[in-house]
């Protein structure tokens, strides 16, 4: 049963945060990140401040427009709770167990007003993907629409009417967990979708259907990066992008595609650049809107990537977090802590 289960998945879930000193600003500015700790619990809060536990491990969490000090932590693929939580104070607000025929897939958005949580979400009985727009303090789900492809993961605001989805074409159910059901059927797209009413504006695909499209972002010309998983082999572009209608693998040297080994775990965007993590290749790589790579640097376990105005940021498996300068990867300052980071950073 699916109560069981949830149960069985650990004790509860890490949000840490690190607050970084910006000259000149008026607010220090907050990272967040999923994560576990030396116990291996997972929790929620600040590495400064006590954590909250949760049910389960997190993927990504939300901050939410309307309450600063509020975030959103949506449960990792096949997940089964939301949860907000006040991260300045470590506490956890509500939890909220989803629908029976319902697995979130670790990522979602608010709306434009903040009134709306909109989730990615897998449809237990059909496998289909989801977009489910939820009250963002109930949580309770108000309108069901299609993702227009399986298995959605990240989602993005491209502009104030469409939403960009990387539906990475992996199917998995409740009884099989994290097992992949459909490799040699997989069909990855990203989609462009009207949030007004839901209809598919535009969809796009790459031409190795065994490469997953997972995460997300845009510089700041306009150009959508996604970040990809290899469920063939592992000799393959990791970063395709979308620019002036237009979908392709960035340019990617043989040696570097090798290097990378074939996984691909978060992406960032400043000004018109990617910093994408590859941490089975232990290789953090940055590449211009236009799809060339321009730096790469070895950092063992890399997970997140985040930007700062100035520079980026990126977590290790271990408790680092790296600030580097972009254009270069130099490191300009780093720190380790007892904390294990998880796959993403946000920045509030």
């Amino acid at each position: 049963m699916r109560i069981s289960r949830r149960q069985l998945l650990g004790a509860g879930l890490t949000l840490a945060t690190l607050p970084l000193l910006a000259a000149g600003r008026q607010r220090q500015p907050i990272v967040l990140s999923a994560g576990w700790d030396g116990d291996e619990q997972w929790c929620a809060g600040t590495l400064e401040r006590a954590s909250a536990p949760l049910p389960a491990r997190g993927h990504v969490l939300v901050p939410d427009p309307q309450r600063y000090g509020e975030a959103i932590v949506v449960a990792r693929r096949p997940g089964y709770y939301l949860a907000r939580i006040d991260w300045r104070r470590g506490k956890l607000l509500k939890q909220f167990a989803l629908e029976d025929e319902r697995n979130l897939v670790g990522h979602a958005v608010f709306s434009q007003d903040g009134r709306y949580l909109i989730t990615a979400e897998t449809d237990e009985n059909t496998g289909a993907g989801r977009l489910a727009i939820r009250d963002a303090r109930s949580f309770k789900r108000l309108e069901d629409r299609p993702s227009h492809g399986v298995g959605p993961h990240e989602i993005l605001w491209l502009n104030s009417h469409t939403l960009v989805v990387a539906n990475g074409g992996i199917l998995t159910l409740p009884e099989t967990g994290r097992y992949k059901r459909n490799i040699d059927r997989m069909d990855p797209s990203l989609v462009l979708i009207d949030s007004r009413d839901g209809g598919l504006l535009q969809e796009y695909r790459l031409p190795d259907s065994k490469l997953s499209i997972r995460h997300l972002a845009v510089t700041a010309d306009g150009t959508v990066g996604t970040a990809l998983q290899n469920e063939g082999s592992n000799s393959s572009p990791m970063l395709a992008i979308l620019r002036d209608g237009q979908f392709a693998y960035a340019s990617t040297p043989p040696e570097l595609a090798q290097a990378m080994r074939g996984y691909a775990a978060s992406l960032a965007a400043l000004g018109n650049r990617f910093l994408m993590p590859c941490p089975t290749g232990n290789l953090l790589t940055e590449w211009s809107s236009e799809g060339q790579a321009t730096a790469q640097l070895s950092l063992p376990r890399v997970f997140g990537a985040a930007a700062l105005p100035d520079r980026w940021l990126a977590s290790g498996e271990q408790g680092e977090l790296w600030q580097l300068v972009p254009g270069k990867l130099t490191v300009q300052a780093s720190q380790r802590y007892p904390h294990h980071w998880d796959n993403h950073l946000t920045v509030v």
